[in-house]
């Protein structure tokens, strides 16, 4: 993506963001907008105090160091381990959050996101190897789906999420997307808000973040304990400790649980190579424990920068989509650093 593409974007998320203001995972709670507090009377809100703004939309670009990506062909009975020097991983990410509808009795959301990770392995990568497929054909996911709030009364709330991905090395061109392979997730919550300042929740959450399919519980909580401190955690996708510098410039550390379960498709692999099967699929999930900067530039436009470590929890290459399907590849990528910037169009 060249600069020209970047800076046309940017004018037209300024610009949808400006019709937004005029008109009035993954799953993020803080991503709602809120309604009109005016308006409520007998249902509780969805904020907290000091809280981090609700993102409208974001352009990011995401990158990751140097690392060594170690492949073990388990099923293999003469393996031998291999290891591949790989001198980054970088793309580009955008993430969209509209308000369809938003009254003191429900707020609903329609989001969407596109993420990209590209490959760039050295020269000692290994021919026809997995390293050597990933700098191919990059990782590509595409996302849609629903965010509702809906409270029941001053105390009481409930959280609904719903989204379909489409995960997969395709590129539009020798490979193209599978729509038979979306991937599925929701969740859902049942809350309390007992005041201005605390939020909590359980519930449960159908998920790729582990990189197979997950059915697990999930719980919210969100505290403000002074002017400055506070926490926003999502476990167990994400969990931040808060400090507001101002309610322009908050600084949150923590971590954040990635993944995906990725359709591998190789139409060029050699025969007798396990690439022929084109059923593969990439669990790949990993934990980023980072620093995450945000700064308002104007009203509605903020910038983002974090930094961190990744831990890989899971990168393993599947012979089929089903959790029982076996192991073909253990991928071990080691502990690289990662940054990301990126520009956010906020809800004032």
């Amino acid at each position: 993506m060249n600069v020209k593409f970047y800076i046309s974007t940017l004018l037209i998320l300024c610009f949808c963001c400006h019709a937004l203001q005029a008109q009035d995972d993954d799953f993020d709670f803080d991503s709602f907008e809120a309604a009109d507090d005016s308006k409520i009377k007998q249902f509780c809100n969805n904020k907290v105090t000091n809280l981090s703004p609700t993102r409208l939309v974001g352009l990011s670009y995401d990158f990751i160091g140097p690392f060594n990506m170690e492949t073990d062909p388990v099923t293999n009975p003469d393996r031998v381990l291999e290891t591949h020097p790989m001198n980054f991983n970088q793309g580009a990410r955008f993430d969209a959050n509209f308000p369809l509808l938003s009254k003191s009795s429900i707020i609903i959301n329609a989001t969407a996101s596109y993420w990209e990770s590209r490959y760039n392995g050295s020269n000692e990568v290994g021919e026809g190897s997995f390293a050597e497929r990933l700098t191919d054909n990059e990782l590509r996911t595409a996302a849609a789906g629903l965010l509702i709030f809906k409270p029941l009364n001053e105390k009481h709330f409930l959280v609904f999420q719903a989204e379909a991905a489409l995960n997969g090395n395709y590129n539009f061109s020798t490979i193209n997307p599978n729509f038979e392979r979306l991937k599925y997730s929701a969740t859902a919550i049942f809350g309390w808000k007992f005041n201005d300042d605390t939020n909590f929740g359980v519930g449960l959450t159908r998920t790729y973040r582990g990189g197979n399919l997950l059915h697990i519980p999930v719980m919210l909580y969100n505290k403000t304990f002074n002017q400055n401190w506070g926490t926003e955690l999502l476990l167990p996708a994400r969990g931040d400790m808060r400090y507001n510098f101002s309610t322009q410039s908050i600084l949150k550390f923590g971590y954040e649980l990635e993944g995906q379960s990725y359709l591998i498709q190789t139409p060029d692999a050699a025969d007798g190579s396990i690439f022929m099967n084109q059923d593969l699929e990439l669990r790949k999930s990993e934990i980023r424990f980072r620093l995450n900067y945000d700064k308002s530039i104007t009203d509605f436009i903020w910038f983002n920068v974090q930094g961190g470590v990744r831990i890989a929890y899971r990168y393993d290459l599947d012979a089929g989509a089903a959790p029982s399907e076996p192991t073909l590849l253990r991928n071990d990528v080691g502990l690289p650093f990662y940054f990301r910037f990126g520009i956010n169009l906020m809800s004032p």
